[in-house]
C-alpha cells in the first residue's frame, strides 16, 4: 500500500513540474529576454506564448515585421526550428518597467527548411505590465 502511494504521489509531482515549465515567470527584463530565446531553442510555443505581449512583434533577418499570433503558429508547426543558439554580450539599460536587451545570438536555425547559420546582433524590449514582465518587441540584424 505504501509502494501505490509513493507511485501516485510521484506521478503527481511529475504532472505539476511538466505543467509549470510552460507558465514562465519572468524574475526581470533581462530574464524575460533570456526565456524568450530558451523558448526559441526549444520550441515551447506556450512558453513563447506566456512570454511575450500582444502586440508583439519581431523584426526577422530580411526586415520583415512578424506579430505574436505567427510567431507561435510558426515555432508550434515546426516552420521556424533553432537547431542551436549561443547568447552572448548581452547590455542591458532600464528605464523604469522597460528594459533593452541587446547582444549577439549565435545561432543554427531552418525556416521553411531554409538553413541559417551565423552571429545575429539583436535587440529585445522587455516591459512590466501587471506585475509581469513580457517581451513586447526583437529585432534581429544579420553580423557580416
Amino acid at each position: 500500500m505504501k509502494k501505490l502511494a509513493l507511485i501516485i504521489l510521484g506521478l503527481a509531482f511529475s504532472f505539476v513540474t511538466r505543467g509549470q515549465t510552460t507558465n514562465v515567470q519572468p524574475m526581470d527584463g533581462l530574464d524575460c529576454s533570456n526565456l524568450f530565446f530558451k523558448a526559441l531553442l526549444e520550441e515551447d510555443a506556450k512558453a513563447l506564448e506566456s512570454l511575450i505581449s500582444n502586440d508583439f512583434s519581431v523584426v526577422g533577418l530580411q526586415g520583415q515585421p512578424v506579430e505574436a499570433g505567427a510567431l507561435i503558429q510558426a515555432v508550434s508547426q515546426g516552420v521556424i526550428v533553432v537547431d542551436s543558439g549561443m547568447l552572448s554580450a548581452a547590455r542591458t539599460r532600464t528605464y523604469g518597467d522597460v528594459v533593452l536587451v541587446n547582444g549577439m545570438w549565435d545561432v543554427r536555425a531552418r525556416i521553411e527548411n531554409n538553413g541559417f547559420q551565423g552571429a545575429l546582433s539583436y535587440m529585445s524590449v522587455c516591459v512590466k505590465a501587471g506585475g509581469r514582465w513580457k517581451v513586447a518587441a526583437v529585432q534581429f540584424t544579420p553580423i557580416q
